[in-house]
């Protein structure tokens, strides 16, 4: 058993690819190393064109593709690709089992950047860690990423969670559309505003998901994102989340306590007393709690309101 046998088993090549020739590369200069993998055909091979006719080979291109890494190795695959003369009579390249057409790196190398960035790892060090440009990987993760969306079944979604959140720092910010039955994002929108509720419903619709589907929209209390929801979503019911509801009233509570604390020192450092969960409390301040609600009468009315709306 030869080496270029144990490179083809370990590549996943089957009949009639094979690899012809290994090269290994050093340069002292520098710890730069480079496996190249020369991959060929069996002689008198024919490859099939898309009515699954043999055809024979008409001659070949060069191509190459950067492979996974092995070990300290940057690796490469190169094929002298056969073009095949099919029944019709035109001259067709042959699609290569580890590769897309026009990508030149091969799957498993484009399946492991995706995977990196799966994992939240910053594009410029995935590319760093693939020793690419980080475009490049760009490139291969916006081909991914829409052919995911064109392949994504929306079709059955009745209910959509609403939100935004900061691309980058500043004000710079996204909505999310999210299919609250299956808990996962469908559509992503540059801005905050009417008009992205107006994004969502083109998405949809092009999906071919008509407006009067949606039945409940989840969303926080932003006025534009209402307005964008009764004007696109005309027959949905609106559901303010209980996150941004738990939010506001937890700002209405403290600014009842700021209000209090101006008048009485003995509440000084008890901010968060009033706004965390009460059985996230210790034992010291639950006690604190219960006396400066009784203490207090304004303060303890904001609190018990504030408690029957959270729990309710």
């Amino acid at each position: 058993m030869n080496s270029e046998f144990l490179f083809s088993q370990a590549l996943g090549l089957q009949s009639p690819w094979k690899v012809e020739e290994i090269i290994f590369s050093h340069d002292n200069s520098s710890t730069q190393n480079e496996l190249h993998l020369h991959i060929g055909f069996e002689s008198g091979a024919r490859f099939s064109d898309e009515p699954d006719t043999l055809c024979p080979v008409h001659d070949t291109v060069d191509r190459h593709w950067q492979h996974l890494s092995f070990f300290e190795h940057t690796c490469y695959l190169h094929c002298a690709v056969p073009r095949i003369t099919t029944a019709e009579g035109n001259v067709r390249t042959v699609e290569v089992p580890w590769a897309r057409p026009g990508s030149g790196f091969t799957l498993l190398f484009e399946a492991m950047a995706l995977a990196l960035i799966e994992r939240e790892m910053p594009v410029n060090r995935v590319a760093e860690m693939l020793k690419v440009n980080p475009q490049r990987i760009w490139t291969v993760f916006n081909h991914w990423i829409s052919k995911a969306k064109i392949a994504d079944d929306v079709s059955s979604i009745t209910q959509l969670g609403i939100d935004e959140t900061s691309s980058k720092k500043g004000h710079k910010y996204v909505t999310l559309g999210v299919d609250l039955e299956e808990s996962r994002v469908v559509f992503v929108t540059e801005g905050k505003g009417k008009a992205t509720l107006h994004n969502l419903q083109k998405h949809l619709k092009d999906k071919g998901v008509e407006k009067e589907k949606i039945e409940q929209i989840s969303m926080d209390l932003s006025p534009s994102f209402i307005a964008g929801a009764a004007e696109a979503f005309p027959e949905a019911e609106i559901t303010f989340d209980r996150f941004h509801v738990v939010k506001l009233l937890n700002e209405a509570m403290n600014q009842v306590r700021i209000g209090e604390r101006k008048e009485h020192d003995a509440l000084k450092g008890h901010k968060y007393t009033f706004l965390r969960n009460r059985e996230n409390l210790t034992n010291k301040q639950e006690a604190s709690l219960a006396e400066m609600i009784e203490l207090y009468p304004t303060l303890g009315q904001a609190y018990r309101l504030k408690e029957l709306m959270v729990n309710a």
